[in-house]
């Protein structure tokens, strides 16, 4: 090389160089703008109500690997089972379950590894059990009243009052949040119940007892105060509670950030882990998220957990709780009862949503994931191959589903 090409080539490695310190490394956080859902249910959607083609403060939905839907529509008081694209399979009312005109305020859903699907029913104290194409096989646990301080005795084992949240192993095993918050609340303070059903299955016949050793700590109600959202990874032994309203005692949290408690799978045992969080001297010092969170699910690797009134659905790696990707936006027109949200004479609280008066699904766009209230989740990798994420938009009356390879960026 000469020595004029030596110098000119000196020089453009020293420009690129430059150029390379100077250009910012890629973010990867996956943002609300770059990327929107893919499909909506129901579609066309006609708001909140309880025709065939609405939704009524729709709590949480399952995906299952042949593309169908089931989502719980609490304020409809049943349970919907949509087809891939949309076209609606069954309806599941209390008829259905032969339990005349009962308020089922059916909740949480979980599934198993045989495809069964596990979904609480708030107002009968039970948990039903479905087979994978949603006919009904058996009800877990029964319904009862008793003080907090009864709650864990034996004559009571199995008992359950207000079941909302519910996570499922592979093998069938039943992990249940009692939230029945006038009998937990001591001195102003939340709690509630936790149990844990444990399958048994003799030849054909599957049932269930309540698991004695694994209630014995009842950490998760120690260090918990308020939760819902569960998921776990058997991968690495972790279940997983969201905390939806910590108390400032609740390791230092002054300014009450909401995490993600990681319990041992097994045991119950707390593994000293918190999600979400920032820790130094074992306080809160910060965190991603300063209000509710409410749903949550596993997907290989990732934790994926719903802050609500942020509108907002962020991705953690489990392995080390870094928030590696995040989407979603709080929607315009919404607004808790706490609030006044007038805008051209309407007031686009809850009330309103559900009496017809604020038609917020007409309003908040869900092309830019401009979620009101959002709530429950579920992700699953289809029989196709697709990844596919879906998240209740819940005063929106709809459903939103994502592709999962644009939530990554992978």
């Amino acid at each position: 090389m000469s020595r004029f090409n030596y110098k000119y080539g000196l020089g453009l490695f020293i420009i690129l160089l430059i150029v390379l310190s100077c250009t910012p490394t890629p973010e990867p956080v996956a943002h609300a703008k770059a990327f929107g859902p893919i499909q909506i249910l129901p579609n066309p959607q006609n708001g909140y109500g309880s025709a065939m083609d609405q939704l009524a403060q729709p709590d949480d939905v399952e995906l299952q690997a042949n593309g169908n839907i089931i989502i719980t529509d609490v304020d409809n008081n049943r349970i919907q089972y949509f087809g891939p694209k949309g076209n609606l399979l069954k309806s599941i009312d209390a008829s259905s379950l032969s339990l005349d005109d009962a308020a089922l305020i059916p909740t949480g859903i979980s599934s198993d590894g045989d495809g069964f699907v596990y979904i609480t029913m708030e107002g009968i104290g039970r948990v039903a059990r479905f087979t994978q194409n949603m006919e009904f096989d058996q009800f877990v646990g029964y319904q009862g009243q008793v003080l907090a301080e009864h709650y864990y005795l034996p004559e009571n084992d199995g008992l359950l009052m207000k079941p909302q949240g519910i996570i499922v192993s592979q093998s069938g095993d039943i992990f249940v949040i009692d939230m029945a918050k006038k009998v937990f609340k001591k001195d102003g303070v939340r709690n509630f119940g936790f149990r844990k059903f444990k399958k048994i299955q003799i030849a054909d016949s599957t049932s269930y007892i309540y698991d004695t050793d694994f209630a014995a700590s009842q950490e998760i109600t120690t260090i918990m105060r308020k939760s819902e959202g569960m998921a776990i990874s058997e991968k690495q032994n972790m279940l997983f509670i969201a905390e939806e309203k910590p108390s400032k005692d609740q390791f230092g949290n002054s300014d009450k950030y909401r995490y993600i408690g990681v319990f041992d799978f097994t045991t119950g045992k707390f593994m000293e882990r918190l999600i979400g969080v920032t820790m130094q001297d074992g306080k809160i010092i910060d965190g991603t998220c300063d209000e509710s969170i409410e749903g949550l699910t596993v997907y290989g690797d990732y934790l994926f957990a719903v802050a609500e009134k942020a509108g907002r659905v962020d991705c953690y790696l489990i392995e080390t709780g870094e928030r590696v990707a995040h989407f979603g936006t709080r929607a315009p027109f919404y607004c808790d009862d706490e609030s006044d949200c007038i805008i051209d004479g309407i007031n686009y609280n809850e009330q309103n949503i559900m009496s017809g008066v604020a038609k917020v699904h007409l309003l908040n766009d869900w092309h830019a994931s401009q979620l009101a209230s959002p709530d429950g989740i579920s992700a699953i990798k289809l029989h196709n191959g697709q990844e596919r994420l879906a998240v209740v938009d819940q005063w929106n009356s709809r459903i939103l589903i994502y592709d999962l390879e644009n939530v990554l960026k992978r």
